[in-house]
């Protein structure tokens, strides 16, 4: 991961590693952030424990959530607390620079323009947040209305979402 920032133009000295989650509470306390790459699994407190307390203390920080678990209903609980993307392990280097630089306040200046998919919820016309699994993508509704896919992600294209979801607002 650090090496993929690297590539971004992102510098170490801006980069900050815990091994724990004991280990990013700490560092939480003592200054703010503006993107969290967290694990579920971490020595001690979980990914999620420390989800929660990042959202509660720093509500605007955005947070790319990893795992090595696809399972809907811990993607689910994650994207509720606040997830803005979540990616499956292994993960292809590409889908991670993405949910970086889609989730990054100077994303235009360090990645230059992105190709992201946005994807509206049917339902709630909320964004829905992005969850890559190496070949595959999915959508899942922030407020849990729906889910999309998972799709082949190079048969996913952005304008087949839109007719999709303007198919859907004629239908409302």
């Amino acid at each position: 991961m650090v090496r993929e920032l690297n590539s971004l133009g992102i510098d170490n000295s801006q980069i900050k590693q815990a091994g724990s989650g004991d280990e990013a509470l700490t560092m939480l306390a003592e200054q703010p952030f503006d993107l969290f790459i967290l694990d579920i699994v971490m020595t001690g407190i979980d990914g999620i424990a420390v989800l929660k307390a990042v959202k509660q203390k720093q509500p605007a920080a955005r947070i790319i959530m990893c795992s090595g678990s696809s399972s809907p209903e811990l993607v689910k609980k994650s994207i509720l607390l606040g997830t803005d993307a979540f990616i499956v392990k292994p993960y292809k280097a590409e889908d991670f620079v993405r949910a970086v630089c889609s989730n990054l306040p100077e994303a235009e200046e360090v990645c230059g323009p992105i190709e992201c998919l946005h994807v509206k919820c049917h339902v709630c016309d909320r964004k829905m947040i992005e969850v890559n699994s190496l070949n595959t993508v999915s959508f899942f509704c922030p407020q849990n209305c729906m889910q999309i896919g998972p799709i082949v992600y190079a048969l996913a294209s952005q304008q087949n979402f839109d007719e999709d979801y303007a198919r859907a607002r004629q239908k409302k």
